[in-house]
């Protein structure tokens, strides 16, 4: 699936060099992705469907991730609870994601949702992390008390987000052995039952 020469893209410069590359080389990884994640995601009776990232709205500055989101609308992810499998210059991630654009709207009944899955965050592995902008690269590792912190940010600053799943680094062994996308599909079910309190 994914290799390591693929983090090569994000050192291309221009927007059209690094869109053709991400079209060329990332959008047919991220096809083959959905095929191994939507059975699993549609086991529950639900239909999932995957929404891989455009970009359409850039001009200039070529994008620095690039992502496909899984939710259970064909005509957008954003507004809900979802998955996200992306691609930063040093590592893959993938996130159970709570955006920004569910406020001010959904705030109160999200953050309620998020409140009542502290027990599940609190059982998943150690190596899981969190992240607060699914823009930025930046995580830390995963804890109750940095999740209470995140949920209550989410609460009250208009641009903020609740992110959980894993990372994948650049130069892990799975860019070579991993052909079945195991460690994605396995953090999948660990985050499941987190979805469904938070759908």
């Amino acid at each position: 699936m994914f290799q390591d020469d693929d983090f090569n893209i994000f050192s291309v410069e221009t927007l059209d060099e690094r869109m053709q590359l991400i079209r060329e080389k990332i959008g047919p990884k991220f096809e083959q992705s959905a095929a191994a994640i939507l059975p699993v995601l549609n086991e529950s009776g639900q239909q999932w469907y995957a929404h891989i990232a455009k970009h359409l709205r850039r001009t200039t500055n070529a994008p620095d991730n690039t992502w496909v989101a899984f939710a259970p609308n064909k005509r957008g992810y954003k507004m809900m609870p979802h998955f996200e499998l992306g691609i930063w210059a040093d590592r893959i991630y993938f996130y159970l994601a709570v955006e920004e654009n569910m406020k001010p709207n959904d705030t109160q009944s999200i953050v309620t949702k998020m409140n009542a899955a502290r027990d599940l965050i609190r059982s998943l592995p150690s190596d899981f992390v969190l992240s607060a902008d699914h823009m930025i690269n930046m995580s830390q590792s995963s804890n109750i008390q940095a999740y209470d912190d995140m949920v209550t940010r989410y609460h009250q600053v208009k641009h903020s987000e609740v992110l959980i799943g894993i990372n994948i680094l650049r130069g892990d062994q799975s860019f070579v052995q991993d052909t079945d996308l195991s460690q994605i599909i396995t953090a999948l079910k660990l985050l499941l039952p987190i979805y469904d309190v938070l759908k």
